[in-house]
């Protein structure tokens, strides 16, 4: 009797174990929720809403995808509602370059080491900008001049507290000798909302997220924040912050996705892979050519990516606390 009860034991963890494998090999087996770190309208979010609708398709991940904004808390509240779900991979946390500082701020209840990074998709710029009819600010040299005769008289408003943009903000005063003061958002469009409504002075935000208003007259680039110029018809006769005598290394944005550690390694490749697919497709290249701002960057290396990420998180915390963010 105690041989029939053993076999039957060993018979039901055996099922179990298949049964599980076919979980894993079938993902997924349900809709999935893409959590998006920034506010609906900002460039971010455009690629939030890209990469769901062209990951979701059939040959990909074949399943509704769906976007939810959670910038709340500087990014914590998207951390927080995922580390909430199973690691199954139906949650997927959009990541940027941001979170190497946020990770760091004090009210963060999770680390990086809860969760696992899947992949790097791409890279965007960023540009500051003000409205062409200020009477005061038609060049990046205006914009010193007036900050070094009254330091702190101007503000510029970019995103959230400890965030990349953040971190650039204080670069960019420090390099300058200037203290332009900082305005948060909780994405770039309402930065460029803002500047177009004739709120704030000046923006911070990606050339894509200022071409309407480039073309209609209303706001006027400065400085564009890469090492080179971009060629496209509104931004070819943009300086770089380089050029107009900026001396520190540009830190560069990144977007990508990372998820709930614990989550099986077939599983974050099927999202490496269906994120490839949509990379190498005509919808991304298409997506591109309207988003001047846009760096394809893929890397699914996760050992590599994740590395680097842990050297990011290491060397913002230092920077922060040299400059009092934490």
């Amino acid at each position: 009797m105690k041989k029939i009860i053993s076999k039957f034991f060993f018979l039901s963890i055996f099922v179990s174990l298949i049964s599980l494998g076919g979980i894993a090999n079938s993902f997924p087996t349900k809709p999935i929720e893409l959590i998006c770190s920034t506010k609906a309208g900002s460039g971010a979010a455009a690629w939030c809403e890209m990469m769901a609708n062209e990951m979701s398709q059939k040959g990909r991940l074949g399943v509704p995808i769906t976007v939810l904004y959670k910038p709340g808390g500087a990014n914590h509240e998207g951390v927080v509602y995922t580390d909430s779900k199973k690691a199954d991979g139906h949650t997927i946390l959009h990541i940027n370059g941001s979170h190497s500082g946020y990770f760091n701020l004090p009210h963060f209840t999770k680390t990086f080491d809860d969760f696992s990074m899947v992949a790097k998709v791409e890279r965007h710029l960023y540009a500051i900008a003000v409205r062409c009819d200020d009477a005061e600010i038609k060049s990046w040299s205006d914009l010193i001049k007036i900050e070094k005769a009254n330091p702190g008289t101007l503000s510029m408003g970019s995103n959230k507290p400890g965030s990349l943009h953040h971190r650039q903000h204080i670069l960019i005063n420090n390099d300058q000798g200037i203290k332009m003061r900082f305005v948060p958002y909780k994405g770039t469009g309402g930065v460029v909302k803002d500047i177009a409504g004739g709120h704030l002075r000046v923006g911070f935000a990606q050339p894509g997220k200022w071409n309407k208003h480039i073309k209609s007259g209303v706001a006027c680039p400065l400085a564009l924040l890469n090492e080179t110029r971009l060629d496209h018809p509104l931004w070819k006769d943009v300086p770089t912050i380089g050029e107009l005598g900026a001396k520190y290394t540009i830190p560069h944005q990144f977007q990508g996705f990372m998820v709930k550690k614990g989550t099986s390694d077939k599983i974050m490749d099927e999202i490496a892979r269906a994120a490839k697919a949509v990379i190498d497709s005509e919808a991304y290249q298409a997506y591109i050519k309207k988003q001047p701002h846009v760096i394809p960057m893929f890397e699914d290396d996760r050992k590599s990516i994740t590395s680097n990420f842990q050297q990011s998180l290491k060397d913002a915390k230092v920077f922060m606390k040299a400059n009092g963010i934490i």
